[in-house]
């Protein structure tokens, strides 16, 4: 008998499964069978209330239980599945559901090949270390499993890492073999406003979307990356590493917004690529920029929504200052309501999982 028929036999049977996976051992039961999924349960010791993940053969078996990814999880498996990170995603149902497509081929093989979902979990008592191979296992939970499956030692030792992903933003309920900071490498796409010299009206701009993004989506300007999003802003001729001018200082201030620990920074092509989307303050930008935006010409747009520029006052009086500032608070608040609502009309929603 292969190690896969008789892992059918076992699960129809209402058995639990220990099996290899690219991080750690884990278990299995079919999830349609509550007297399994509660054995299961009992064996590690773990309260009913705490989710587990459906184990998947890929990203297709996915969304054909849940619909189309939200924005930020469908970024997360771009990048990281198959391989070792569980996502928690809503079900077609509203209620959390968590997803675990791995990258060891067995287990590929197992979720593929049974014909009922596969709930599972790690191969350890609850608050134990994880199973490394087929004889932890056995001591942690002989007498409990009915088939160990046994696959060697698993290389990567650390359990996957569990996000959980709504509609507008993720959250790491568990950092495991994918580091949290590589899980928002992959989902930040950069918002940038782009001007002359970096110093005058960027990072002025810069300051508004972040804080009123923040303001507008109840977090700190640090947990923008939560929601996928970074501000940040450049100078065509930008005088890298100045200071924001004495002007640009005084007008934000008195606006509400500190640009004194601002930093000049020059256009690079690999930062104004990156951009989600790139804000110019006046037609001279974007005509500089437009060569790297003919794939995505709409992605490179005048920070005003109406087309007006919004002049340099580099040179002149504080008045003028003051006047960009003004205007370029009135397209802010115009961009953050564009953005938010951009990032409504893509996502779903989500919470909860293990292993």
């Amino acid at each position: 008998m292969t190690a896969l028929a008789a892992a059918e036999e076992a699960l129809r049977a209402g058995g639990i499964v220990a099996f290899p996976t690219e991080t750690v051992y884990g278990l299995c039961v079919n999830a349609l069978d509550k007297e399994a999924v509660r054995r299961l349960y009992a064996a590690k010791g773990r309260e009913a209330s705490k989710a587990s993940a459906l184990l998947l053969p890929d990203r297709a078996a996915a969304e054909a239980l849940v619909g189309a990814l939200p924005r930020l999880a469908a970024r997360i498996a771009e990048r990281f599945w198959p391989g070792p990170v569980t996502l928690v995603v809503p079900s077609r149902r509203g209620n959390a559901m968590g997803l675990r497509c791995p990258a060891h081929f067995f287990a590929q093989q197992l979720a593929r090949e049974m014909p009922f979902p596969l709930l599972q979990t790690s191969a350890n008592p609850s608050g134990q270390p994880a199973a490394l191979n087929g004889a932890a296992v056995v001591r942690y939970l002989e007498g409990k499993i009915d088939l160990l499956l046994d696959g060697g030692t698993a290389e990567g030792g650390r359990s996957s890492t569990v996000v959980l992903c709504d509609h507008r933003r993720i959250s790491i309920a568990r950092e495991g073999a994918v580091p949290a900071a590589a899980i928002l490498d992959a989902v930040i796409e950069p918002v940038i406003v782009a001007c002359t010299g970096n110093i005058c009206r960027s990072p002025v701009a810069e300051a508004m979307l972040r804080a009123m993004l923040a303001r507008r989506l109840g977090c700190t300007p640090e947990g923008l990356g939560l929601f996928g999003l970074q501000i940040g802003s450049f100078g065509t001729m930008g005088l890298e590493g100045n200071p924001a001018s004495e002007y640009a200082v005084i007008a934000a201030e008195e606006a509400g917004y500190d640009v004194r620990p601002h930093r000049a920074r020059a256009f690079s092509i690999e930062l104004a690529k990156s951009a989600r989307v790139l804000y110019c303050l006046d037609q001279s930008h974007i005509d500089f920029l437009r060569p790297y935006f003919h794939t995505r010409p709409d992605d490179l747009k005048l920070l005003d929504p109406g087309g007006k520029e919004i002049l340099d006052p580099y040179g002149k009086k504080l008045s003028y200052y003051r006047n960009a500032v003004g205007a370029m608070e009135r397209a802010c608040e115009a961009r953050v309501s564009e953005l938010l609502r951009s990032d409504r009309s893509e996502g779903g929603s989500g919470e909860r999982a293990t292993s």
